[in-house]
């Protein structure tokens, strides 16, 4: 059994667009392959193992194939225990939302904040979000979680405006799992009440992760949420196939370039000529720009003399609790490239 010829096939296959309802779709594939009997003697441990070399594959950047190997054990022994403390994690109040602000460039001002979760597990520590996010969507759990990261998102933005007098607006991320949440919008709307936060100030960020579900509970959630005023933001942009006609199928809002591009941006020619060509696709479209992953001045300075809208990362801040985003003040220095 040529195993190699076998799955390079099949990813010639998914490289070749496929043409549904008159539209091209383009797909990728990721592969794991275990080897009987060097791998396992059971069909159980031949499936788990290629599943571990399977995220293996999607951590090399997709659209490829490993095959398992023994150093993957403690991968596969890693996300066990995560799987297993997750469970229960809510209830033992293991998981925080810190918050990243956003800077208006135009104006030099804070303009809101981005909810990010975090997890400090009583058993393993501080565990990255990289790692028990996938796992947590996986489970399902992501769903009583990301009703916990809304509310959560919603008090602090109440709080934060009336301790400051001013209007910020508060970025939430969307994971696919929620998109199959029957009762999602209307928890949102009861989340809206509850707070008293008016819908423009909440915004759902959105990979193209989620659009690809490619189900028609995606298009019923974002119009809905677009039915009710919260903002949609595109997140990720540039790192997929298809969000050029994502963005002309949807009514987003705001476009978030990705980390990747904008830490190039003062090195890298390629990476600044898509980040230029991005804001300016972006401005045609009415959309706002959002850099994330800012983390130096000289990439500010970039960023602002291209036009970009909102920046936020590391140069402004790191995420912080909800305690510290009350009394987190601009620094001048901050807005060199201002």
């Amino acid at each position: 059994f040529d195993a190699v010829g076998t799955v390079e096939k099949l990813l010639g296959v998914f490289r070749e667009p496929f043409t549904i309802d008159g539209r091209e779709l383009i797909l990728t594939t990721s592969i794991g392959v275990a080897v009987f009997p060097d791998n396992g003697e059971s069909a159980t441990d031949l499936l788990r193992n290629a599943d571990a070399a399977m995220y293996q594959s999607k951590e090399a950047g997709r659209n490829t194939y490993s095959f398992f190997t023994k150093q993957m054990n403690a991968m596969i022994l890693r996300r066990l225990e995560i799987e297993e403390q997750l469970y229960g994690a809510l209830e033992r109040g293991e998981f925080e939302v810190c918050y990243q602000p956003k800077i208006n460039l135009r104006s030099g001002r804070i303009m809101g904040a981005e909810a990010l979760l975090r997890w400090h597990s009583s058993v393993m520590g501080s565990v990255s979000p990289d790692e028990f996010i996938p796992i947590a969507e996986h489970t399902g759990l992501i769903v009583p979680i990301g009703k916990f990261v809304l509310a959560q998102a919603l008090a602090c933005l109440k709080e934060w405006g009336r301790a400051s007098g001013q209007e910020y607006t508060m970025a939430v991320n969307l994971s696919p799992r929620q998109f199959r949440d029957q009762d999602f919008i209307d928890y949102v709307k009861q989340s809206l009440r509850t707070s008293g936060v008016a819908p423009e100030r909440l915004e759902f960020e959105i990979t193209e992760g989620v659009l690809l579900i490619g189900q028609a509970c995606v298009d019923d959630i974002l119009t809905g949420l677009h039915a009710l005023g919260i903002k949609l933001s595109m997140d990720d942009f540039g790192t997929g196939y298809s969000s050029l006609s994502y963005l002309r199928r949807y009514d987003f809002d705001l476009l978030k370039i990705d980390r990747s591009f904008v830490g190039g941006i003062t090195t890298n020619k390629e990476d600044r000529d898509l980040v230029t060509a991005t804001i300016a696709m972006a401005h045609s479209l009415n959309l706002e720009v959002v850099a994330e992953g800012v983390e130096t001045a000289d990439q500010l300075n970039v960023l602002c003399k291209l036009g970009c809208d909102v920046a936020q990362g590391y140069h402004f801040s790191k995420p912080i609790p909800a305690r510290e985003l009350m009394d987190y003040r601009l620094t001048d220095s901050c807005m060199v490239g201002g």
